[in-house]
């Protein structure tokens, strides 16, 4: 009797090791889950890498349009300045009375000269200031 509970005590304790064994192993279905998880993650990392890639080509984009347009603002702010110089050198009284003498014959009448005074008052004392 003692040699089958010994043996019997052998071959349960064998038993139960081979459970602890396969209890321990994690299964393929955990395998799986894990594997899915992890192909997840990756997929995440990868789909953030994209979008990364993608808004700094856009910004690179807008800040390459931006230096394009800052130096056409400033040829246009240039070219404004010289036909703004144009404008006043064309406007000029000594232009227009020129214009008159040599191509029409005209000549300034001298006795209706009119010059316009300031808005101040110059209050006169006298003393002759210099400016």
């Amino acid at each position: 009797m003692l040699a089958r509970k010994y043996d019997n005590y052998a071959w349960e304790e064998d038993f139960q090791e081979t459970h602890k064994v396969l209890r321990n192993r994690p299964s393929e279905q955990s395998y799986k889950f894990l594997r899915h998880k992890v192909m997840v993650l990756v997929a995440c990392l990868l789909a953030f890498y994209l979008v990364s890639v993608i808004r700094s080509e856009a910004y690179v984009s807008t800040s390459n349009n931006l230096v394009l347009l800052k130096q056409q603002e400033s040829a246009l702010i240039s070219h404004n300045a010289e036909l703004k110089i144009e404008v006043e050198t064309l406007k000029s009284p000594a232009r227009i009375t020129g214009i008159a003498q040599a191509n029409l014959g005209m000549q300034v009448a001298r006795n209706n000269i009119y010059v316009q005074a300031d808005s101040k008052k110059n209050l006169y004392d006298g003393y002759a200031y210099a400016k």
